[in-house]
């Protein structure tokens, strides 16, 4: 069970309501974690600076220090599909990690439970469908993420041990070539890019040590590299009232979030305002706000937050018996999701004290403004710059958007 799965949804990107043809607004955060984002900027204001200094490793840091200009742009959702009650359009469920586009704008998405990963083209429309349930070579037990390469071909990060590669057409795919060795099975997405594969992993360990999180690019069966890592903040704890054991993150950790187009990929894992960018899985940007999430939590704020999210953690404990028995991470995660266009700008969504905003930054990582309030988070982008989105019905049924935007 993941302690932020719950809260994830609480806080997720802002998604288009069917109902009425309206926008929904996100959710607003309650109680304590408008005392968490106090340092937090406005999102109406229009004033904005920036500055940029290089470290000593080349890597140029921007921090944004001023606030964003508002940017007067609408989306209008010309195309929506899924959740049909048969046929190839069933998915009920969508998040970045189970929908890629490639350079060809085909959509590719996962439906985890089925298993299998659907393909359409830009409009919708179902072309193919790729891989199948089951525990032998190329099957998909847990299939958790889904990253398309342009050659048609995907990979599908199997949450059971196996990171499988489905070709258009066929029901069974191929394991990856690499040594699995350098992936630890809570893994939750893997990105195939010109360059090779980026993962995120777990170093193993033994103890009562938190394990190592790190960022690599494998380049080969047996060829990786570290390019960042942090503490996982991974605890564990018995709950005697259900017998059980559990491993679990701290509340409130950091998790990651990334997004991946071409080869520019947005990585955010830190406490606060942090998004690192990496061209061919080397970081050339860091971007930081200055002032966001400096202020930590307190275990009692920390209570008040989760209480106000209407959190149970394993067999039904409450908000204070999990921290009790976890602990938690005093410095909530400020970037919620991410998202890379074709044009190599960055979308991020950040969790402010009025909800959240998202801002619009360049390819260099300076300021280019705030979209207005209720504008929906983009899970991607079609190679012309059209965004997908989540859509979500009375039902509370996801489905895929394709927008247009009007600037």
């Amino acid at each position: 069970m993941d302690l932020e799965a719950g809260m994830a949804r609480e806080v997720g990107p802002r998604s288009v309501r069917l109902k009425h043809g309206r926008r929904a607004r996100g959710r607003t955060i309650a109680g304590v974690l408008a005392a968490v984002v106090t340092t937090a900027p406005s999102c109406a204001t229009a004033d904005s600076s920036e500055r940029t200094v290089a470290d000593s490793a080349g890597i140029a840091i921007v921090t944004n220090v001023g606030t964003p200009a508002p940017l007067s742009w609408s989306l209008d959702t010309v195309r929506v599909f899924g959740g049909d009650d048969s046929g190839p359009a069933t998915f009920h469920e969508v998040r970045q990690s189970l929908v890629d586009v490639d350079a060809q704008g085909r959509i590719f998405v996962l439906e985890p439970f089925v298993p299998r990963v659907t393909v359409f083209d830009s409009l919708g429309r179902a072309l193919s469908t790729m891989g199948r349930g089951g525990e032998g070579p190329g099957e998909l037990e847990w299939p958790v993420s889904v990253s398309a390469a342009d050659d048609g071909h995907v990979h599908v990060h199997d949450g059971a041990g196996d990171l499988v590669r489905l070709t258009l057409d066929q029901l069974a795919g191929t394991d990856s070539p690499f040594h699995y060795g350098v992936i630890y099975t809570r893994l939750r997405q893997v990105e195939v890019t010109p360059a090779g594969l980026l993962v995120w992993a777990r170093e193993e360990y033994y103890g009562t040590g938190n394990p190592l999180d790190r960022l690599l690019s494998v380049a080969g069966p047996d060829t990786t590299a570290v390019i960042s890592g942090k503490p996982s903040h991974l605890t564990a704890a018995y709950y005697p009232r259900c017998s059980m054991t559990f491993g679990l993150h701290q509340p409130l950790a950091p998790r990651i979030r990334w997004s991946q187009w071409g080869t520019r990929v947005a990585v955010s894992v830190w406490g606060g305002f942090r998004v690192d960018v990496l061209d061919n899985h080397q970081v050339v940007r860091s971007i930081r706000w200055a002032g966001v999430g400096e202020q930590e939590l307190s275990r009692s704020e920390a209570i008040t937050f989760l209480e106000a999210q209407g959190y149970l953690g394993p067999c039904d404990d409450g908000p204070a018996e999990t921290i009790e028995k976890h602990g938690f991470h005093p410095q909530p995660q400020i970037v919620r999701a991410l998202a890379v266009g074709p044009d190599r700008r960055l979308w991020v969504q950040m969790l402010t004290a009025d909800g959240t905003c998202i801002l619009l930054l360049d390819a260099d990582g300076r300021m280019a403004g705030v979209l207005p309030d209720g504008f929906p988070m983009p899970l991607t982008f079609l190679p012309d710059g059209r965004p997908l989105v989540q859509v979500v019905d009375d039902l509370d049924i996801q489905r895929i958007g394709v927008g247009t935007v009007r600037r």
